[in-house]
C-alpha cells in the first residue's frame, strides 16, 4: 500500500483531531502503513493464522460465535374470547 504524503502538518492525525486515516485501496478501511488485508494478517493485533472475529485480543466476542450469545428478551401471547373482552372493559 502507498500513501502520498503533503507538507500540511497534522494531515493524517487520528480522528480525535478531527482528521482521519486515508482510505486504503484494498480493503477500504481508513488506516496507515502496510494493509493487513493484503498481507494476511488480523486486524486486531497483526499476527497470521486467524481473523479478528477470532482474536485472543478481542475481548467482546466470544470464541465459538453466535451459540454463546445470551438470549434476548422473550415476548408473550395472550389469548382471550370475543366475550371475554366485551365483559372486561
Amino acid at each position: 500500500m502507498h500513501y502520498v504524503w503533503t507538507q500540511t502538518p497534522c494531515q493524517f492525525w487520528g480522528p480525535s483531531e478531527g482528521y482521519s486515516y486515508p482510505v486504503c485501496t484494498t480493503c477500504g478501511r481508513r488506516h496507515l502503513g502496510e494493509c493487513r488485508r493484503a498481507a494476511g494478517t488480523c486486524f486486531k493485533c497483526g499476527q497470521t493464522g486467524h481473523l479478528q472475529k477470532d482474536c485472543k485480543k478481542n475481548t467482546n466476542a466470544s470464541t465459538s460465535g453466535q451459540a454463546d450469545k445470551k438470549p434476548g428478551a422473550s415476548g408473550r401471547v395472550f389469548a382471550i374470547t370475543e366475550d371475554h373482552a366485551t365483559t372486561t372493559l
